[in-house]
């Protein structure tokens, strides 16, 4: 695979956004940006031969790519796959489970979603790869968010906002914050 299709893919990520009308969903305005991304790496794929490190990378971003464009049914394909190609690596499992959990969110299968959050912890705690906590938190936050479990998510938010002031890493650090006041402001919405 050459590395234009992989810094294209970063320059789609790099342009997505997250959706506060939609609880903070990643969103493109790049559907045939997208679109054309899909096609080359399922066209990739269905290649006999590929390095099992390529077929990882295809994998995953195709269940990312069709994420971002709602299609959540072939996101959770993709994710599930990569899951099994996977099976015997318990530190890729965790990222991995993670992202299956938000494709679950999307096809709004939440305890599907709340599954695979369980499990990535089960995995960080039996192998204290604390270092993924943070994004495990968020987004559990942002699955209670859109059950409307506003106190839940609230708590999840507060435990990632925490660990990523004490990982200082700016960008994660406001996208917990702005998911933070997006969940109080739905709190103070119910009083």
């Amino acid at each position: 695979m050459n590395n234009s299709i992989r810094k294209r893919v970063d320059q789609v990520f790099q342009n997505t956004y997250f959706d506060s009308s939609q609880n903070l969903r990643e969103q493109t305005n790049e559907d045939k940006n997208v679109l054309n991304l899909i096609f080359e790496l399922e066209e990739y794929l269905e290649k006999e031969t590929q390095s099992e490190e390529n077929e990882l990378f295809a994998t995953s971003t195709l269940g990312d790519l069709y994420r971002v464009i709602n299609k959540p049914e072939e996101s959770i394909h993709y994710h599930s796959q990569y899951l099994r190609l996977i099976s015997d690596d318990e530190k890729k499992q965790v990222p991995a489970f993670i992202k299956l959990g938000q494709s679950y969110k999307y096809a709004d299968e939440f305890k599907k979603a709340l599954l695979c959050f369980e499990k990535a912890e089960s995995v960080i705690n039996t192998h204290s790869f604390n270092e993924y906590t943070d994004y495990l938190e968020h987004q559990r936050g942002k699955c209670y968010m859109e059950m409307r479990y506003y106190n839940w998510a609230k708590s999840s938010f507060e435990k990632a906002l925490d660990l990523r002031n004490k990982k200082n890493v700016l960008k994660s650090i406001e996208s917990t914050k702005e998911a933070l006041n997006l969940c109080n402001e739905k709190l103070n919405l119910q009083v």
